[in-house]
């Protein structure tokens, strides 16, 4: 019955539910109004503060893409070490890592839970960690067989052969990665090498940033 009066007057349902939250949003400002009626400047100063908040929240939300993008290589030069994750319009992820001032790129990794600056290098065949690291990931040195001849810029070393159960760079984490040890007298810094990057759907150098792009999910 009380539908059937609304329709005599035109009104539907929704356009009753409109009417109603009208109302109760015109009683709200009015109350408010009403409180403030000695200090109207400063509730204006506040609902104009508001809208503002408002529409900033808006603006970056509809254009988080593009911001995304433009913080991408701020933040990698500001901690030149660290992958930042680029996300575009379509919800597609990448690492981008910054150059170094001496012309290499460097990258924060996790071993096991233990952070491990990584040189990248894609000349090289396999990843390899020094002696230290290799201490500092739990790996236990004394154990392991440096039996394995390489050939490095420095000559010929012998390597040892081991396997890690979690790598991360970033969000994205690698199981089970094969890697070398070397002493540190044969290698200062950690080296990322091609059976790291091969897991990666792809790596590219786009001027002074090394972009890796994660395998789909």
């Amino acid at each position: 019955m009380g539908s059937q009066a609304f329709a005599l007057f035109g009104l539907t349902d929704e356009n009753l539910a409109g009417l109603v939250y009208l109302a109760g949003l015109l009683i709200l400002v009015g109350g408010g109004l009403r409180v403030y009626r000695n200090r109207l400047p400063q509730a204006l100063r506040q609902a104009a503060i508001w809208i503002i908040i408002f529409l900033v929240m808006v603006t970056i939300y509809a254009y988080r893409g593009p911001l995304l993008r433009f913080a991408g290589p701020v933040l990698s030069e500001l901690n030149p070490d660290r992958a930042v994750v680029v996300t575009d319009p379509d919800g597609n992820r990448t690492l981008t890592v910054a150059r170094s001032s001496n012309g290499h790129f460097y990258v924060k990794a996790s071993i096991e839970g233990t952070p491990i600056r990584f040189l990248i290098d894609t000349g090289a065949t396999g990843t390899v960690l020094s002696e230290r690291d290799a201490v500092r990931v739990g790996i236990a040195v004394d154990t392991l067989t440096f039996n394995r001849p390489v050939q490095t810029a420095n000559g010929l070393v012998f390597e040892a052969r081991t396997r890690i159960g979690r790598l991360e760079i970033g969000p994205f984490a690698l199981r089970n990665v094969s890697v070398g040890v070397l002493r540190d007298s044969q290698l200062n810094t950690s080296l990322l090498g091609m059976n790291v990057l091969s897991r990666f759907a792809s790596f590219q150098v786009e001027g002074d940033r090394l972009i890796l792009t994660p395998v789909a999910e």
